[in-house]
């Protein structure tokens, strides 16, 4: 429930909500399957955090230390993380149009999207005491271990090796078709002969 609502003087008004401990006290984030986001979700009483990221996009990667800290700062909060290859449903159920996109859940429901301008533990923790009536239990500090298994994956993009090779040759084909072309081709073939 809204514990209050509070006005920012910008005629703004913030709610704040009413996070009761999640049965899980955990000071780690819950990498979860896309499969289980639901059941997850539906196991956790009051307030949570889900971050959809891609191990292949660098902002996602960016953002995961100070995620981590989020979890490790805030072990009231539900924390998940849910891995997203390519777009699906979650990602359309949630409003996730991104990666990284991290949103606050209560009571199992999507309440909020956090603005994607918060990407330091700091900002990311002013946003969540600002919306619920938390408050941080540890220093706002990343630590070494908060850095541990986040790492940028690299694959080949097969789609923009096609993209340019057949831009390239519609662009060739094209420019060769008209008369201007037509000439410049046979300039080429009197100089090499």
């Amino acid at each position: 429930a809204v514990v209050s609502t509070q006005s920012t003087g910008d005629s703004e008004q913030v709610k704040k909500y009413k996070c009761l401990p999640c049965n899980e006290s955990s000071s780690t984030v819950s990498y979860v399957p896309e499969s289980s986001l639901m059941k997850e979700m539906n196991k956790t009483t009051g307030c949570g955090l889900v971050l959809f990221y891609s191990p292949y996009c660098r902002f996602s990667v960016n953002i995961l230390p100070s995620y981590k800290g989020l979890a490790r700062v805030f072990p009231q909060l539900a924390v998940l993380a849910v891995k997203i290859t390519s777009y699906s449903s979650s990602c359309i159920q949630f409003g996730a149009v991104g990666t990284p996109t991290v949103m606050l859940f209560f009571n199992s429901r999507p309440i909020q999207k956090m603005p994607v301008t918060l990407t330091n533990i700091s900002s990311m923790a002013a946003y969540i005491v600002n919306v619920t009536d938390l408050t941080p239990s540890s220093p706002l500090e990343l630590q070494e271990s908060d850095y541990e298994g986040v790492e940028l994956l690299h694959s080949f993009d097969w789609v923009l090796l096609f993209s340019v090779l057949f831009l390239s040759g519609s662009t060739c084909y094209n420019i060769f078709s008209t008369q201007a072309g037509k000439r410049l081709l046979e300039k080429f073939k009197l100089k090499r002969e």
